[in-house]
């Protein structure tokens, strides 16, 4: 069955009490994440259920991953000198192993 985009949920869901967290998700690379941490660390991640399709799956992860992390505002003066230093490395880049003059 063909889901439309807007009904391909991630739903994280958790409470109070326990110390694990479910993720249900349409997400691919969400879903991709989650089985590389299941086989890499299985006391800490499980795979619940997995849809026939395999297009959506249900994981149980401890709470404590669970972060909201917002991107850093920069300054002006922040992107400007980033920007330059960006140039400056592309430079030094481009010109590497040229004969110096």
């Amino acid at each position: 069955m063909n889901m439309a985009r807007y009904e391909q949920e991630t739903i994280i869901n958790f409470n109070e009490e326990e110390k694990t967290a479910g993720i249900y998700t349409h997400n691919k690379v969400l879903r991709q994440k989650l089985a590389a941490l299941a086989r890499d660390r299985p006391e800490d991640c499980r795979l619940v259920k997995a849809s026939r399709s395999g297009r959506a799956v249900d994981y149980t992860i401890p709470k404590s991953w669970i972060k909201i992390v917002p991107n850093r505002v920069l300054s002006d003066a922040e992107k400007m000198q980033r920007r330059n230093a960006i140039k400056k490395a592309n430079f030094a880049l481009d010109n590497a192993g040229r004969p110096q003059d």
